[in-house]
């Protein structure tokens, strides 16, 4: 069986993404989120599941964090197969989203969030990761990091942020496609979730569908590259 590390998953697509590998039940879960003890319905889950799911506290931002749960899990494991880094914000503050009311204390916020802890998250978990079978890598970015297809001017530092999580999925396949990891980022799609508003057109049940059987298909030649969450590959 897989064992897999997903951040962020106290709701909407990391939450969802635990309820479809629990459903296919070809992976042990370890689902982290900032405080297990508001996260009910993930620590419900855990309840239903203690085979094949454990909740592990782990705030992202917080190095102290990422250490006491890289030490948590490997006394549980001795190694990970698949490592999602799903957490991330979206803020709707002029502060971080308008070019004319931008702070670099906002600014630099979001990149902590969304550049700089996935980073240091995946170079904890590193070591697990390399003792995997088929080890695999995936950050959740977003299509509005792509160069290519930016053409707005809105949400100056979430996309700028996703924008540099691709750099680092780009430095870190090269780091380490050679000795057979298989690193890539990928678009969740626009998710009916917190962050992504009600109105909008994916279910976290269909995005973290999509991006499961992604992930579980994923090959050699697949490293290094960026994709939508139906497996069709996205410019940079």
């Amino acid at each position: 069986m897989q064992h897999v590390l997903i951040t962020g998953c106290s709701r909407g697509i990391g939450l969802a993404m635990v309820r479809e590998w629990l459903g296919r039940g070809s992976a042990y879960i370890y689902a982290t989120c900032r405080d297990p003890q508001t996260a009910h319905e993930l620590t419900a889950l855990a309840a239903q599941h203690p085979d094949s799911l454990t909740v592990i506290a782990l705030d992202v931002v917080d190095q102290d964090s990422i250490a006491a749960a890289q030490k948590a899990v490997s006394a549980l494991t001795a190694h990970l197969d698949i490592v999602v880094n799903n957490a991330g914000i979206y803020p709707k503050d002029d502060q971080s989203q308008r070019f004319g009311s931008l702070t670099p204390e906002r600014m630099l916020d979001v990149f902590t969030t969304n550049s700089v802890a996935p980073l240091m998250v995946t170079q904890a978990f590193m070591p697990l990761l390399q003792h995997g079978t088929h080890p695999r890598l995936v950050m959740i970015s977003s299509q509005v990091g792509s160069i290519t297809n930016t053409r707005v001017s809105y949400a100056v530092a979430y996309r700028m942020s996703k924008t540099a999580l691709n750099m680092a999925t780009k430095i870190l396949a090269n780091e380490y496609g050679e000795s057979g990891m298989i690193v890539v980022t990928t678009h969740p799609g626009h998710v009916a979730t917190d962050m992504g508003g009600a109105g909008a057109p994916v279910s976290p049940q269909e995005s973290a569908a999509g991006l499961v059987t992604l992930i579980e298909r994923l090959k050699p030649e697949d490293n290094g590259h960026f994709y939508n969450y139906d497996g069709q590959e996205l410019p940079w």
